[in-house]
C-alpha cells in the first residue's frame, strides 16, 4: 500500500518548509510528495526547490485549492492520497497510524485523524475530533473534516471527478458528503494533524464561506431530498451555516457581520431546540454590543 502526499500551496513561503519537513520526517515515509504551486507570487517556488529531489514540484495558474488538489490527484501514482495544506503540519506518526488502520479495514475509503488547533502566533487553541458514527447526518449541515486530516482512496475520489473547482472554500465538504454515501470512514481520535487557524485565510472570511457553501446547497447537500423534507432541511442547513458564519465573524472581530448572520440564523429556524447554542451566542453578542 503506497501513499502520495499532495500539498497545495499559494503564497506559502512562510509555512511551506514546516509542512514539507513534517512529511519527510514521517515514521512511515510516503511514496512521493507533490507540491502544487497555485500561481504563487512570493518565494514558494524557492522554498520547494530547497528540498531538491525529495519532492515533486508542479506550478499552475492560480485557480484555487480545489484545482490545486485535483492537479495533485492526477499526478499522484499511489492508491491512497494524503492531503496537507501548506500552513498545516503533521505529527511524525500520522501516516503510519493511518496506513495501519487502512490495512485493517479493506472497505475503508477515508481514514482521518483528530487535530490540534493553533493560532497565528503558535498558541494551542484546543483539539477537535468527530467520531465516524457522528459524521452522518451532520455532513448534511456542516463540515467536520479539514483536508489535512484526511487520507483517501485515489480511485474513489477520482470517481467523483475530484473536488469541485467551482467551489473556493467548501470543495472538501462536498467531496466528503458524496464519499460517505459510498464507503466507510475510519476515524483516529489522536490529534496527529496540526491545523493552523489564520485570520487571513479563506476559511476565516465569513461572507465568502457562506456564499461558497450556498453554491452547493441545492446541487449537493439537498440533491437526494424532495418535497417537504427538502424545504425543512434547506432552512436548517441555512440556519446552521449562518450561525457558523457569525462565529467566524466573531473570531475576526467583525461585529456587524456577526450580528447579521446570527439574526439570519434565527429567522431561518427560530426553534430553540435546533442548535440552541445559537440563542446563547446571541445573548453574548448583545451584551458585547451594549
Amino acid at each position: 500500500m503506497n501513499i502520495s502526499v499532495v500539498i497545495p500551496a499559494y503564497n506559502a513561503e512562510r509555512f511551506l518548509q514546516r509542512s514539507i519537513r513534517s512529511v519527510l520526517e514521517q515514521t512511515e515515509p510516503p511514496f512521493e510528495v507533490i507540491v502544487i504551486d497555485d500561481g504563487s507570487s512570493d518565494q514558494t517556488a524557492a522554498v520547494a526547490a530547497s528540498f531538491g529531489n525529495h519532492i515533486q514540484y508542479v506550478r499552475q495558474q492560480n485557480g484555487g485549492p480545489a484545482k490545486a488538489r485535483n492537479a495533485g490527484l492526477r499526478v499522484a501514482k499511489s492508491e491512497w492520497i494524503a492531503f496537507l495544506d501548506a500552513d498545516d503540519w503533521w505529527r511524525p506518526e500520522k501516516l503510519h497510524v493511518q496506513k495501519k488502520r487502512a490495512l485493517e479495514d479493506p472497505e475503508a475509503l477515508v481514514v482521518y485523524t483528530g487535530m490540534q488547533i493553533f493560532g497565528e502566533q503558535g498558541e494551542a487553541l484546543g483539539e477537535a475530533f468527530t467520531p465516524p458514527i457522528a459524521l452522518w447526518p451532520q455532513f448534511r449541515w456542516r463540515n467536520m473534516l479539514t483536508p489535512s486530516c484526511v487520507m483517501v482512496q485515489r480511485e474513489a475520489l477520482l470517481s467523483l471527478g475530484g473536488f469541485d473547482e467551482n467551489q473556493k472554500g467548501c470543495e472538501d465538504w462536498g467531496a466528503w458528503f458524496k464519499l460517505i454515501r459510498r464507503g466507510r470512514f475510519i476515524g483516529i481520535a489522536e490529534p496527529l494533524t496540526c491545523y493552523s487557524r489564520r485570520p487571513a485565510s479563506l476559511s476565516s472570511d465569513a461572507s465568502h464561506m457562506f456564499q461558497d457553501f450556498s453554491k452547493m446547497l441545492d446541487t449537493t447537500l439537498l440533491a437526494d431530498l424532495s418535497g417537504l423534507r427538502r424545504w425543512l432541511w434547506r432552512r436548517r442547513i441555512m440556519s446552521y451555516q449562518a450561525y457558523s458564519a457569525a462565529m467566524t465573524a466573531r473570531a475576526s472581530i467583525e461585529r456587524d457581520i456577526e450580528m447579521r448572520f446570527l439574526v439570519r440564523s434565527l429567522l431561518q429556524w427560530p426553534s430553540p431546540f435546533w442548535q440552541p447554542k445559537r440563542y446563547l451566542s446571541l445573548v453574548v453578542t448583545l451584551k458585547r454590543r451594549m
